[in-house]
């Protein structure tokens, strides 16, 4: 996954995991690394991720490539 010393940068807010997730799973298709963190106190409180949004992060060396790709169109 990442190492420490890489320089992580947050490419996308979502308003929900589900879509956070989905777009993880197009960068993880294309052999991008990348994390989701949202703060929804474990799950206990999923309206948590209304206000703060859940984050989709990437290596920073990888983060043109990865927005290229969120921003196709749907085929």
């Amino acid at each position: 996954m990442f190492e420490a010393n890489d320089d992580i940068v947050v490419i996308r807010t979502f308003s929900d995991a589900i879509s956070a997730h989905i777009a993880q799973a197009a960068l993880d298709a294309n052999d991008i690394q990348s994390i989701v963190v949202g703060d929804d106190a474990g799950g206990a409180y999923p309206a948590l991720t209304f206000s703060n949004g859940v984050r989709l992060a990437v290596k920073h060396s990888d983060a043109v490539q990865a927005l290229r790709l969120l921003d196709l169109p749907d085929e």
